[in-house]
């Protein structure tokens, strides 16, 4: 064989080689575009379109809201805080206390006016609540307006008709406040809040403003909790199963209707449900015997030692009882409502059984209002279980993340 010979095979079986190479080469530097194309298009749209930016707005707020302290990337990229503190209508009745948490920059240029969200943390004086200072300061560095919203009944663990009142106005100041875009102001609160919230929505000076309304372990019918405190039970889809309320259950259901029991039945009430952190010993028969019958009916119901007289307890009470429970009902105003509501409860809530929303949930459902209704498990009540497992919360996490981009998206 001559080297003419032999030069030609070898460029024959190389012939092949380069084109394969040539080939994997053009589809690498496609593939590259490709991939470089899709960024820019991902880019563009957490940047550019409201969806996006609530998006990335939410998965910077999500570490926050699972946790007790804000992310670094957060603090570091975030806006300052400023916060202040507001006393409305001091030394009366109407008395409403505000901590306005609001970015310490002036508005972006685009979209403008900022989002504000008015919360209602619940029961107790909760304005140094750890979590809720975290997630209002986390709010107000993405660019959030956070209100917190606490009157002297809620302070005192009651309950009481019309505090929507502090709701409305707290919302009507944010109407003017400077920096906030006045249609980009939605509502949230916390457990037992969801009264005020309620009946805010349906207010008619502000139902049709309201961006959006976010229950987190809120109630839906008191008699019904009532019930479920009663048995220590509650029923989910046809299904009865154990629940035990914690001993601050017993005690806002107690504040909140205490002035319509006699002076001798509130001593031995108060007794028997005090403010503390687990039910006390039961009172001795002697007292239990001391109370008047509707006394004795309702110190059943909050003890829970009868479970199978629940129903007897609760027609024992009065109409005076049963009247103010129907107020103290969202149920009972939550046809006025217009925003679209998202409910958020923990599956094994303590203080609030996870059937209350369930309830509610029907209820907006024949009522053909917009809603959605998300359960989680790492929650105890309304705060986050910080030691709950790491599963939990890669499970809740992408649930937590869909509502947080619906809240954030009207501002965004």
């Amino acid at each position: 064989m001559n080297r003419n010979q032999l030069s030609t095979k070898q460029g024959n079986a190389s012939g092949p080689a380069v084109k394969r190479a040539k080939r994997s080469w053009k589809l690498g530097r496609r593939a590259a575009q490709a991939a470089l194309v899709l960024l820019l298009c991902i880019g563009a749209f957490l940047s550019l379109f409201p969806l996006g930016r609530a998006l990335t707005r939410s998965a910077f707020l999500l570490p926050a809201l699972l946790s007790a302290s804000a992310p670094a990337p957060l603090v570091a990229t975030g806006d300052p805080v400023r916060v202040t503190h507001l006393t409305l209508f001091p030394n009366t009745s109407r008395t409403v206390y505000l901590d306005i948490y609001e970015p310490a920059t002036p508005p972006p240029p685009y979209p403008g006016g900022r989002e504000a969200i008015i919360d209602v943390p619940g029961a107790g004086d909760n304005r140094t609540v750890p979590q809720l200072v975290n997630l209002s300061e986390s709010l107000a560095r993405e660019g959030i307006v956070d209100v917190n919203v606490g009157t002297p009944a809620l302070f005192a663990y009651r309950v009481e008709p019309q505090e929507s009142a502090a709701v409305v106005q707290a919302f009507e100041l944010m109407e003017h406040w400077p920096g906030v875009n006045p249609q980009h102001i939605g509502i949230i609160s916390f457990s037992v809040g969801s009264l005020s919230v309620y009946e805010a929505a349906g207010d008619p000076a502000i139902r049709a403003k309201i961006a959006f309304i976010g229950i987190l372990g809120g109630y839906a019918d008191v008699l019904s909790l009532l019930h479920d405190v009663g048995t220590r039970s509650q029923t989910v889809n046809g299904k009865t199963e154990r629940w035990e309320p914690i001993a601050t259950t017993a005690y806002v259901l107690y504040q909140s209707v205490s002035y319509l029991f006699s002076p001798s039945d509130q001593k031995l009430l108060q007794e028997a449900f005090p403010l503390t952190p687990s039910f006390p010993p039961p009172l001795p028969a002697a007292k239990v015997k001391q109370l008047s019958p509707v006394g004795a009916a309702y110190y059943h119901l909050l003890e829970g030692d009868q479970p199978g007289n629940a129903n007897r307890n609760i027609a024992a009470l009065t109409p005076a009882l049963k009247a103010l429970f129907t107020r103290l009902s969202p149920l009972s105003v939550i046809s006025q409502a217009r925003a679209p509501i998202y409910l958020l409860h923990d599956r094994y809530d303590p203080a609030i059984p996870y059937s209350q929303d369930v309830e509610m949930a029907a209820a907006l459902a024949r009522l053909h209002h917009p809603y959605n209704f998300t359960t989680y498990t790492i929650f105890n009540h309304v705060q986050v279980n910080l030691n709950s497992a790491l599963l939990q919360e890669l499970g809740d996490a992408p649930k937590l993340l869909n509502v947080l981009t619906n809240v954030v998206l009207p501002g965004s």
